[in-house]
């Protein structure tokens, strides 16, 4: 079960997400302007919220103790505001098959966000203001356009390949370490705060 745990863990990561969405926000056409940027607009203020969220607790020690918090889930944040809105994008022209589509890409979410509870990555507060932060992203960006057209096959194909890239030519690429880093830099501690 703890190989289905990593399975999962790894569809949130966002070494595979960003390039993945980036690659299908390219491929929308330029009818779909508005729901281009609002996508692109959630992605990055989704990321931004969570980096500062993890910056205040490591440099800083800004956290909720009582409830474990100590900053957004990435896993969770990036997964539902990515998720539900690719789902949608590929459910098609009906009706039916976009709700689906938005089902599942919010279940994969879900699935995500939980992953990381058993990985013990995160506490149960971090999952679910991770996944709220993400979900409210999602629903803003699909109010520009709750009928995206279906990217062409050779898109989808050509973003699960890009999206490939990083993760697998980069497997150990320190992206925790990075974090770790640059809250050091901005508080000017030594060491991070790593737990309450």
């Amino acid at each position: 079960m703890q190989n289905a745990w990593f399975f999962l863990s790894a569809a949130g990561d966002s070494r595979w997400l960003l390039p993945m969405t980036l690659v299908l926000l390219c491929a929308l056409p330029s009818s779909r302007a508005r729901l281009k940027w609002r996508w692109l607009t959630a992605i990055c203020s989704t990321a931004a919220v969570t980096l500062a969220s993890k910056l205040a607790f490591m440099g800083w020690g800004i956290g909720i103790e009582r409830l474990h918090f100590t900053g957004f889930s990435g896993h969770a944040a990036m997964s539902s505001v990515a998720y539900p809105v690719i789902g949608l994008m590929l459910g098609g022209a009906s009706r039916h098959g976009r709700a689906i589509g938005l089902l599942s890409g919010c279940a994969l979410a879900i699935a995500i966000a939980w992953s990381r509870i058993p990985l013990q990555a995160h506490s149960l507060s971090e999952i679910f203001a991770g996944l709220t932060l993400g979900l409210v992203a999602s629903a803003w960006t699909l109010r520009a356009d709750t009928h995206p057209q279906r990217p062409a096959a050779a898109a989808v194909l050509a973003a699960v390949v890009i999206g490939l890239v990083l993760p697998l030519s980069l497997p150990h690429l320190p992206t925790h370490q990075l974090v770790i880093a640059l809250a050091k830099a901005l508080s000017g501690r030594t060491e991070v705060v790593e737990s309450f």
